[in-house]
């Protein structure tokens, strides 16, 4: 998930579609860095939220990307 301010720069970009779709998995924590690269260019996320969520279907981790990003406590 992307914050508001993540989401309108990844749009700007045309990359929101993609950053929303990786896989990162529950060994990420508040604070790490997410960097992707297209087409040489490096674009910097930072995770802001970590958020169980369970449903009859099963449970899922959902973290929540920020830009621009700062590390953890900055």
């Amino acid at each position: 998930m992307l914050t508001t301010i993540a989401r309108h720069y990844a749009g700007l970009h045309s990359i929101a579609e993609t950053v929303e779709a990786l896989d990162l998995n529950s060994n990420c924590a508040v604070g790490d860095l997410v960097s992707f690269v297209k087409a040489g260019r490096q674009y910097d996320f930072a995770i802001v939220r970590r958020r169980w969520i369970s449903g009859e279907t099963g449970t899922t981790l959902e973290l929540t990307l920020d830009h621009p990003a700062r590390s953890g406590g900055h």
